[in-house]
């Protein structure tokens, strides 16, 4: 099918094309060959094309970061690991505009939730 509507689409790259011929050290797989195939050869391509991959889902679903539905059983854990994260970032921010007693009150919620290492 793709054939028939080939002229249609010439000139226009429905997936991006990298021209540069970088090879898994695991398999020796390129790129390319994931584009064609859609599998990648071994657990090493995913470190080895991890820039180039992480660009195109980028531009598919334009945020790394699962919004979706979660099972039940996971939420809570999943809230508090973000609930976690959100904190050491408004810390980092705090510490940066130099807001330390913000950053405190915000590093003592950190200790209360038990985030490790707080």
């Amino acid at each position: 099918m793709f054939d028939l509507f080939s002229d249609f689409f010439e000139g226009f790259d429905i997936y991006p094309v990298y021209h540069e011929v970088t090879k898994c050290p695991g398999c020796g797989h390129t790129l390319a060959h994931f584009q064609k195939t859609g599998r990648f050869g071994c657990a090493q391509c995913y470190e080895t094309f991890r820039t180039p991959i992480a660009n195109t889902v980028h531009r598919m679903h334009q945020n790394p970061v699962h919004k979706g539905k979660v099972p039940a059983r996971c939420a809570g854990e999943l809230r508090q690991k973000r609930h976690y994260e959100a904190l050491k970032k408004q810390i980092a921010q705090a510490v940066a505009a130099e807001d330390y007693e913000t950053a405190a009150r915000l590093h003592k919620e950190l200790k209360e939730i038990g985030g490790e290492n707080a």
